[in-house]
């Protein structure tokens, strides 16, 4: 029988291989870009909810943790959508 941990991972194995397969599909654009900040926002959830047994951690430590999971994909999306001005922007000339 298949406990919850080994569901959990399960999970995060899955979302790992879906991100690569997405990866090497040489797509890129708005729905790539949002499936894979979905992606990283779910499996960020999950490593600090079970893994880092945050649930159970104090509001302040925690919401660090998620603050952290919400940066990520935030800048997933400016990087797509601004990267060239970004780029711009943090060039030396």
């Amino acid at each position: 029988m298949i406990g919850h941990s080994e569901k959990v991972w399960l999970l995060l194995i899955g979302l790992t291989l879906a991100g690569a397969v997405l990866g090497e599909t040489g797509h890129a654009g708005w729905p790539l870009t949002l499936t894979v900040v979905l992606l990283i926002a779910i499996k960020g959830g999950v490593v600090i909810d079970h893994y880092m047994e945050m649930r159970r951690a104090d509001r302040r430590f925690r919401n660090v943790l998620r603050l952290f999971v919400t940066l990520i994909p935030l800048l997933v999306i400016l990087s797509h959508g601004w990267g060239e001005w970004i780029r711009k922007l943090t060039t030396i000339n």
